[in-house]
């Protein structure tokens, strides 16, 4: 999206570029456009961050990322941080942009589901990949902008589930989240590997059962911003220009959709079913 790269190959790029070694880090940074009381610094060509545990984070595009863990070692949030903020601060500042969304692959096309956290969209994605639909990303979409459209990038990141949603979703825990009990990581039961077009974002609603409305004209640019994953990057950068111009391509390109389901754990699998039929008939839901 950005002027500053382009990647022939972003999905390359982001696997390229989210290399860890460990390491002890830099104190500072030069030329930073953005400065979170030294938590979060960003300059156009990289950024520090440290975690809530004192795991530090440096990364320069070009060069990976260096990762200096506290005492804890690697029993800190160290993996959680490194999915989540760290992932989208490396998208943005190579041009490519992060969602704030679960994915699933339908026959070729990538479907995204968006919510505020503890919404919904890790168990409906994880649900959907036990059903068929190759799980494409938890929490966090990279997507890139082409002249035909919008494609979305794969990735390696573990599932973060609840206890609850594991259950549902009949996945087992791998290892727990450290700073969050009653949640672990898990592995998604079949896996996307290619970047494909990005045809709809789907933002979940609770509701008293399965309705899907589209949504259209002015209120996908209203929408859109809902879905961004630290989007105060791109904003902070000043290139509004370039956000402004994604926006537009984004929503010419992408379906909006709002998905009111019930948060009924009793039906969830028959309500899973219903979402993945309405999902292979292209979003139709009778």
């Amino acid at each position: 999206m950005s002027e500053q790269v382009a990647a022939r190959n972003p999905q390359e790029l982001m696997e390229r570029e989210m290399r860890v070694t460990f390491g002890p880090v830099p104190e500072a940074i030069e030329n930073s456009f953005y400065n979170e009381e030294d938590i979060f610094v960003i300059s156009d060509e990289e950024f520090l961050f440290t975690s809530l545990d004192h795991v530090r984070y440096h990364y320069r595009r070009g060069a990976g990322l260096t990762v200096q863990l506290p005492p804890a070692g690697l029993d800190s949030d160290y993996e959680l941080f490194l999915w989540g903020t760290v992932f989208g601060a490396v998208a943005w500042l190579n041009g490519l942009v992060p969602l704030h969304a679960s994915a699933v692959d339908v026959g070729g096309r990538i479907v995204a589901f968006t919510a505020d956290s503890g919404g919904g969209k890790s168990t409906l994605a994880a649900g959907l990949a036990g059903l068929g639909l190759p799980h494409v990303c938890d929490d966090t979409l990279v997507v890139s902008v082409d002249p035909d459209g919008i494609t979305a990038l794969p990735d390696a990141k573990p599932l973060k589930l609840w206890d609850d949603a594991l259950v549902l979703t009949n996945l087992e825990a791998a290892r727990p989240v450290p700073s969050m009990p009653g949640k672990h990581y898990a592995s998604a039961s079949v896996k996307a590997l290619l970047a494909l077009p990005l045809t709809d974002l789907v933002f979940i609603e609770k509701g008293e059962r399965i309705e899907i409305e589209p949504v259209t004209g002015a209120a996908k640019f209203g929408l859109l911003p809902e879905a961004l994953y630290r989007g105060f990057v791109h904003v902070a950068r000043g290139d509004r220009a370039v956000h402004e111009q994604f926006i537009l391509r984004f929503c010419s390109k992408v379906r909006f959709w709002r998905l009111r389901r019930p948060f009924d754990p009793l039906r969830f699998g028959a309500d899973l079913q219903s979402i993945k039929a309405m999902l292979l008939d292209d979003m139709k839901y009778e």
